[in-house]
């Protein structure tokens, strides 16, 4: 227990691609003593998301901590012995997941973060253009959360949702109406997130060219008080030194 304590510590303080690094070998230790760990997994793909997306600028090397992340995630996944048992079967995650329930909801939302973000910044132009597929497999995923729990975690699965819709090419379904709505309840329902409104203000906004909109956004992002706020400490942090940045520029 003391372990698993300071694993967290570690991980609520990461402020660079090192410290991120010290509190992912700490999850790794659990997750080595103990493979069937969900927590230790799933804090594995969390920090692995976090140190490619805030601690890594090169593609090449996001892409590295995308995929450790979503490794991790299929790890955690595979502590449901039904779904372990469907794929070492020879089933695509698509099928499997669909025996996947509440203990595995954060595994299922960082997974499909994961894709979106290997998605965003890991692709070029062309790239997106043939890899459409990746969002169709994170579809597959949101699809499985909405019909365990569609407000889990005050609906985090709806900003991915939002996202989906807003990177999904028109000729593909792409809708930026139905990304609008999707942001706007994600909003409203993460009272206690800072994903929502930092997300809808640098990718939204920022593409519809909603300025002062985005800029409310990432005020209100920054006027947050850490302590009052759900998720990893780190990543919140994150968000709101982001959300400063922009609002500099």
């Amino acid at each position: 227990m003391e372990e698993r304590e300071r694993a967290r510590q570690l991980g609520d303080v990461i402020d660079s691609g090192q410290t991120a690094e010290t509190a992912i070998q700490a999850w790794e230790a659990i997750a080595s003593a103990n493979p069937d760990d969900t927590e230790a997994w799933t804090q594995i793909a969390i920090l692995y998301l976090l140190k490619g997306a805030a601690y890594r600028e090169r593609a090449k090397e996001r892409l590295g901590c995308y995929r450790a992340s979503l490794q991790a995630c299929e790890r955690a996944m595979a502590t449901n012995p039904d779904f372990l048992h469907r794929v070492q079967t020879g089933q695509t995650m698509a099928e499997a997941s669909k025996v996947l329930g509440a203990r595995e909801m954060t595994a299922m939302q960082f997974w499909t973060t994961g894709i979106f973000y290997i998605f965003r910044d890991c692709l070029g132009t062309f790239g997106r253009i043939t890899n459409v597929r990746l969002l169709n497999r994170a579809k597959t995923m949101l699809e499985q959360m909405d019909a365990v729990e569609p407000d889990w975690d005050e609906g985090a699965s709806t900003f991915t949702w939002g996202i989906y819709y807003f990177a999904m090419p028109k000729s593909r379904g792409g809708d930026r109406v139905k990304a609008r709505a999707y942001f706007d309840r994600a909003v409203a329902l993460g009272q206690h997130h800072l994903l929502p409104r930092w997300g809808r203000g640098k990718y939204f906004y920022t593409a519809t060219g909603e300025t002062a909109a985005a800029r409310e956004d990432f005020s209100a992002v920054v006027s947050q008080q850490l302590d009052g706020l759900r998720g990893n400490r780190s990543w919140n942090r994150y968000f709101q030194t982001e959300a400063a940045r922009l609002l500099a520029q």
